[in-house]
């Protein structure tokens, strides 16, 4: 069953983007979770506490540099118990240090170690690809690399990263996602999240030819206006059904 989210505009009022989630027919929201405390604007700490208040589902996006993993992994369970989460993604960076041919597999193994953390409490964790501008767990072999190691823990494919549909179909031979980060990108753009149907991504073809029967959680990382993001939210639900 296909459940929508989005990502939230973390400079927005809390209440607001509940209410505008829940109007609009969102079944959660994405929050990002940065250097150890969840990423909300307007929000006085524990901020953990004013979203399990709330009453509205949401899922926690870490964004880790490679060293974050011993760092913040601590706090980072601590908070997904106290909202009684079961899923957590990850999106791994690598911006502290060079990248070089070892650096990928500090990041598996770096993942290992989360993810055997997580699988303790019983919390899935989902990994996230990255475009050209990160040049980590980025190409097919990379990602190869990362789940060989870790076959228990799911891709969150983002499609806006990828740079054609080779690269597309390459990332998919090495593991279907479980869940999506849906934006518009053009091709000559490195990095780019724009509104669906804004740019080339042709996601008809994306979801018939590449993504077909894919049954699980759409995230839309559109934080344009109101008007599109529930376009985004439209087109897609069009595609899909």
């Amino acid at each position: 069953m296909i459940e929508y989210g989005r990502s939230i505009k973390w400079y927005n009022n809390y209440r607001d983007e509940v209410e505008f989630s829940e109007y609009n027919k969102f079944d959660f929201m994405q929050i990002w979770f940065v250097k150890g405390e969840l990423a909300i604007d307007k929000v006085l700490s524990p901020k953990e506490q004013y979203v399990l208040n709330s009453k509205f589902p949401v899922i926690i996006h870490a964004l880790y540099d490679i060293d974050d993993y011993d760092k913040y992994n601590d706090e980072l369970i601590r908070i997904l118990k106290y909202l009684n989460h079961k899923e957590v993604i990850i999106h791994p960076v690598c911006e502290s240090i060079p990248i070089n041919s070892e650096t990928i597999y500090t990041l598996a193994e770096n993942i290992y170690k989360t993810n055997q953390l997580l699988k303790g409490s019983n919390i899935k964790l989902y990994i996230e690809n990255n475009s050209v501008i990160d040049r980590i767990n980025y190409t097919p072999e990379d990602l190869k690399i990362v789940f060989d190691r870790n076959p228990d823990v799911e891709l969150i494919l983002d499609i806006a990263h990828i740079d054609d549909y080779s690269h597309l179909q390459k990332i998919l031979e090495v593991k279907f996602p479980k869940c999506l980060h849906i934006a518009d990108k053009r091709f000559s753009v490195e990095h780019e999240h724009l509104p669906i149907g804004q740019g080339e991504l042709d996601f008809k073809l994306i979801f018939q030819n590449y993504l077909k029967g894919y049954d699980g959680k759409i995230i839309f990382e559109v934080v344009d206006t109101d008007e599109e993001i529930i376009k985004s939210k439209n087109i897609i639900e069009r595609i899909v059904k």
